[in-house]
């Protein structure tokens, strides 16, 4: 049986063992009054408390993740997973140019209609996957080629227009796993950290295709 005294410094031990991303299941946490352990060994009881206390972390993860928020899947294959960074000129008559990278490591680069094999690094891969997290990818309106403006009508009214330039250039991202699909599409105006990203991936899939 565990005395009153040893239950508050268990409790103080779960907590400060556990309390990143999961205050809100140890908030409810608490031994019952005469709920007893057969053991001699205390600190192997306290040690049962926070492997109990600690199975709500991945519950309150997968919450905070869930893929019908828009996030990827906690869990999934690295060869199931396929990005394609895709340069469209706005102009008919010039090709896309695309860069596709999958988690076996096999990429190619499409340009000028040519389709080019490389090979990408699981590495590299997860150094890219992490720079989504990082930028907030996933977050990130599905498209930033609207430009949008507001003009003041009769009355007071303020009305605001989009226009969607069709012939503008432009680029698509799209990140892949297993079913889940997450895509950006942006333009001149688009997010910064999202085209550097871009323009790193074509420069090094320039020089690997010449490997």
């Amino acid at each position: 049986m565990i005395a009153k005294a040893d239950k508050v410094d268990t409790d103080q031990w779960v907590n400060s063992k556990c309390e990143l991303g999961n205050a809100p299941f140890l908030a409810g946490f608490k031994l019952k009054q005469g709920f007893s352990i057969r053991t001699s060994n205390k600190f192997l009881a306290g040690t049962l408390l926070i492997v109990i206390a600690c199975l709500g972390v991945p519950a309150a993860m997968a919450a905070e993740r869930n893929p019908e928020s828009g996030a990827p899947p906690l869990t999934y294959r690295i060869d199931d997973v396929h990005i394609r960074l895709t340069r469209h000129p706005g102009n008919a008559a010039f090709p896309v140019q695309r860069v596709s990278l999958s988690g076996s490591g096999s990429a190619t680069l499409e340009r000028d209609g040519k389709i080019m094999p490389f090979t990408y690094q699981v590495t590299k891969l997860l150094a890219l996957m992490n720079e989504f997290y990082r930028i907030h990818f996933f977050d990130m309106p599905d498209d930033y080629t609207n430009r949008y403006s507001v003009f003041l009508k009769d009355g007071g009214t303020v009305e605001t227009a989009a226009l969607h330039l069709l012939d503008a250039g432009g680029m698509r991202i799209c990140f892949t796993a297993a079913s889940y699909e997450k895509c950006v599409n942006y333009g001149d105006e688009g997010p910064s950290e999202l085209e550097d990203i871009a323009r790193r991936i074509f420069s090094e899939a320039d020089v690997l295709v010449k490997k």
